[in-house]
């Protein structure tokens, strides 16, 4: 049974179809995108739902701004501008979040198999040591989810072979040419080239292994040395710094009689200070070179 994103694309896709496909030179470049970011839809077709939501939008947005402004004293012309004006800036920006989300997801995949392509590598050496043929290798590492976005990429070059029938080396050259990293597209030529040319697979998976994991090793120190300088950080200007301009402020209201200072400083402890720790837990997990 299609799933909602799925009926929403066919009916963007009836709707704004012919459409899409006049103006889709203009975004040829989005459709690389698409493919790195896994997104299993033609350049038409996403065409086609951006475009659809941004009219729907549009539509809605132009008549809630237009009654809001009237109930706010506006005359009716002025008020049909106004919401004309929110609304145009609101689609662009509609426009904007579908024109960037391929690039995001696309990135976000390169970090997501960059940090588990060390243990993945490993784990596909051992098979090839093992005399297991490549494609069947592929096959099984496919198969564990725990390595994420390379199953995610294994699993397409298994498909390739088995549903459109290509060889093992034109579907990893084709995956190559789809992968967002380009860590794990230099591998896969590689192992085509060692395949093609009948050299030693096993020897070549493991000295790859061994240079993933020094990478991995430092990223690692780095990473431990960059969370100590961000827990001084946080402990001497966020915690100290809130604890000291309390008690100084607490000082200064006893001697002024200020009548703000307890509301200030209820929203330095219940408001600031969580939203500040919240963005440093954001940050520690944007860099950990560890896969969640």
């Amino acid at each position: 049974m299609p799933s909602f994103v799925d009926r929403y694309a066919a009916i963007a896709f009836k709707t704004f179809g012919g459409f899409s496909k006049s103006i889709k030179s203009y975004f040829s470049n989005i459709q690389e995108d698409l493919q790195k970011a896994s997104i299993k839809y033609t350049l038409e077709e996403y065409l086609s739902m951006a475009v659809f939501t941004i009219v729907v939008f549009f539509f809605i947005e132009n008549i809630v701004f237009a009654f809001i402004f009237g109930l706010l004293g506006f005359s009716p012309l002025t008020s049909v501008f106004l919401g004309f004006t929110l609304s145009t800036t609101a689609s662009g920006f509609i426009f904007f979040l579908f024109y960037s989300y391929p690039i995001t997801m696309a990135k976000t995949r390169e970090s997501k198999i960059v940090k588990v392509m060390p243990f993945a590598i490993s784990y596909l050496a051992t098979m090839s040591s093992s005399k297991l043929p490549p494609a069947l290798a592929f096959k099984t590492l496919s198969k564990f989810k725990e390595y994420g976005e390379i199953s995610r990429e294994c699993g397409e070059i298994v498909q390739s072979m088995e549903s459109f029938g290509m060889s093992f080396s034109n579907a990893i050259k084709r995956q190559a040419k789809r992968t967002p990293s380009r860590e794990f597209r230099d591998l896969l030529y590689g192992i085509d080239n060692v395949v093609v040319s009948g050299g030693d697979l096993t020897s070549y998976l493991a000295q790859k292994s061994d240079g993933l994991m020094n990478d991995y090793r430092r990223r690692i120190r780095k990473y431990a040395q960059d969370l100590s300088l961000f827990m001084e950080i946080y402990l001497t200007l966020i915690i100290t710094g809130s604890i000291f301009f309390i008690i100084l402020s607490s000082i200064v209201a006893s001697l002024s009689g200020g009548l703000g200072t307890v509301s200030l400083q209820t929203f330095i402890v219940f408001i600031l200070i969580p939203l500040i720790s919240v963005g440093f837990i954001l940050l520690v997990k944007s860099i950990s070179p560890v896969e969640e």
